[in-house]
């Protein structure tokens, strides 16, 4: 635009509305702000301190009953008759009857485990160079000395009592590294208190952090838990405070064992509230923020409503006001934008408002036109493209295929396997009719069906007992229409890399039918497989590494028959429909046809329009 048409600010809408709502936003944000600091001014401190004191009472009861429960499962382990049997036994097993002893323990720590899904690690270490795990199959970490550890050392240290270590990655097992907080103990003869080696139970941080996490103190406050040497149990910003990039006051909670303390710095007014478990030492602290405690609230919320309905009043009146010298113009546009909607862009909108009306509705009639253009040549390079899809695909019979077939019809006639040789010949010529479909673009899924069948059938007699395969496709969906010969290019994968280099060869299983409304056809063969990494890149066009499984069986040469099913069922009907692969539960390869429910009638509604 020129400077000689720019419009003056005066005549701005945006500048009209903004000006108005400002200063109600204003006036009424000064009347609220007065109101609330009167009746929050004294109410802060003791509404924060009396519900962070309830709250902390409530956690730390569930955190303390939770260790207590953990507490009781370790002294069940440390009675058991067997264990300590096989810890202190001196020469009492017999040597030929040890591991039916590590057998019998392991499965009772196994039945404990898998009663808690909160316990990722239960281990015996017996002072006789024992090492029993809930698990036979955990491996432990060759560089990890486990006396050096410290819920070793703890439990060395007490005795005959449970000692609870605060969240620490646990890194005894090879391979695998949990935040877990740490109940251990010695296990001792209950009647000598003879030590024969220490129990570790490991309880899942997330438990914990699950606990702290869901209770809320305001939109800003928050909970955490330090330990009596004041390590940090569980923090919401952990990760920050052990980077150092940001700090609590530790040294301050320490020296509190029940109260609370205020502290103002740049991050605002806080009041810290502590209580200490008499069960594992823990300092439980609530954060709250003095700026988001009310404690009048109701009182407060009364007069907000009072005066927001006056304000909103005002406003109203004032938009009606502004709205009528806007409505009009608006109401024109909308109108060509519906007719838009409905198809029509032989439209032109005539607002001739001096203001962004009037420019929205000039750059309206531009991208019409624009539009317009775009729509007709979008809809020639489509129908080129669906012409060209369909030529590939009508092309998916290669000559290769009807070369081998040919030649097992005369290996088959030169044995006099007569009846196999009609079968064969009866099937190609069903496959060959069927493919050409008369030049229609969808067939019914009956026809996929009987073709599928008739590939299928060639392939059988061809690799004999390398191949069976079996169909089950729901009657209720034989009807429908589908893009044609969508599921040999399918097929030919299962079998040329699948099935074909299996040893002892496989099944191709064909099933259909309605769900969650729309059309599921399945390929599912028990070959060799496809590798994840290769499933997530078959459909993208990319490429898996060459030294993958994929790769190896061959898929990397098939990925083009299958990407092209895949991108014409797109073209025809969205994204949303398609291919998908998943593993096949009893190895091998599933692949998923995802397509919406097309009826004849549909079918030929469209060709009309066209």
């Amino acid at each position: 635009m020129s400077s000689g048409e720019m419009r003056s600010p005066s005549k701005r809408i945006q500048t009209t509305i903004t000006a108005a709502f400002a200063v109600l936003v204003f006036a009424t944000a000064v009347v609220m702000a007065l109101l609330s600091y009167t009746f929050t001014r004294q109410a802060v401190q003791r509404t924060s301190r009396d519900y962070t004191t309830q709250m902390i009472a409530l956690i730390q009861t569930n955190i303390d009953s939770y260790i207590t429960h953990m507490d009781n499962i370790t002294e069940v382990v440390q009675l058991n008759d067997q264990v300590q049997r096989f810890l202190g036994r001196n020469g009492s097993i017999p040597p030929d009857e040890l591991s039916v002893y590590r057998e019998r323990i392991t499965a009772f720590l196994n039945s404990i485990s898998r009663t808690r899904n909160d316990i990722s690690l239960i281990l015996l270490v017996g002072d006789n160079g024992e090492l029993l795990a809930h698990d036979p199959d955990l491996v432990l970490n060759p560089v990890v000395e486990i006396a050096d550890q410290r819920w070793y050392r703890a439990a060395r240290n007490d005795p005959g009592e449970a000692v609870v270590s605060p969240s620490h990655v646990q890194n005894i097992v090879d391979g695998t590294y949990r935040w877990v907080i740490t109940l251990s103990r010695t296990i001792n003869n209950p009647m000598t208190a003879e030590e024969y080696g220490v129990m570790l139970v490991d309880m899942n941080f997330s438990v914990i952090s699950r606990l702290l996490s869901r209770t809320s103190l305001g939109n800003r406050g928050y909970l955490f838990v330090v330990a009596d040497d004041g390590s940090i149990v569980y923090h919401p910003r952990q990760e920050l405070i052990y980077s150092n990039l940001e700090r609590e006051y530790i040294d301050r909670v320490l020296t509190v064992n029940r109260g609370s303390f205020v502290v103002d710095d740049e991050k605002g007014k806080r009041i810290y509230t502590v209580s200490t478990s008499e069960r594992t030492g823990w300092r439980t602290v609530g954060v709250n923020y003095l700026s988001e405690l009310v404690r009048n609230r109701a009182t407060i919320q009364r007069y907000y409503f009072y005066w927001t309905m006056i304000c909103i009043v005002l406003a109203i009146f004032i938009s009606v006001v502004i709205s009528h010298h806007l409505s009009q113009p608006i109401l024109r546009l909308r109108s060509s934008m519906q007719a838009v909607e409905r198809g029509d862009f032989d439209i032109s909108v005539d607002v001739t408002s001096n203001n962004e009306i009037g420019e929205l509705a000039r750059d309206f009639n531009i991208m019409i036109a624009r539009i317009k253009e775009l729509v007709q040549r979008n809809a020639e390079e489509q129908e080129a493209k669906r012409k060209s899809e369909l030529t590939v695909l009508q092309n998916q019979i290669t000559p290769h295929f009807l070369y081998n077939t040919l030649d097992s019809v005369i290996w088959m006639a030169e044995s006099k396997q007569y009846t196999d040789v009609v079968k064969m010949v009866s099937s190609l010529a069903r496959l060959l009719r069927l493919s050409i479909s008369r030049g229609a673009e969808f067939v019914s899924i009956r026809d996929e069906i009987e073709h599928i069948e008739s590939y299928l059938t060639i392939q059988k007699l061809r690799y004999r007992d390398k191949l069976d395969f079996s169909i089950a496709v729901h009657e209720v969906i034989m009807p429908l229409r589908v893009p044609k010969v969508i599921l040999q290019p399918l097929v030919e994968n299962a079998i040329y890399h699948g099935i074909k280099n299996k040893e002892q060869g496989g099944t191709v299983v064909i099933e259909g039918d309605i769900v969650d409304d729309y059309v599921l056809l399945s390929v599912r063969d028990d070959g060799v497989g496809m590798s994840p990494e290769h499933r997530e890149t078959v459909l993208s066009g990319g490429s898996p590494s060459r030294t993958s499984h994929s790769h190896r069986t061959g898929y990397g040469s098939a990925r083009v028959g299958v990407l092209n099913v895949h991108e014409r069922i797109r073209l025809y009907f969205g994204t949303e429909y398609g291919l998908s692969f998943r593993e096949n539960d009893g190895g091998g390869t599933v692949v998923d046809v995802h397509l919406p429910i097309v009826h004849e009638k549909d079918v030929r509604r469209e060709g009309e329009r066209e």
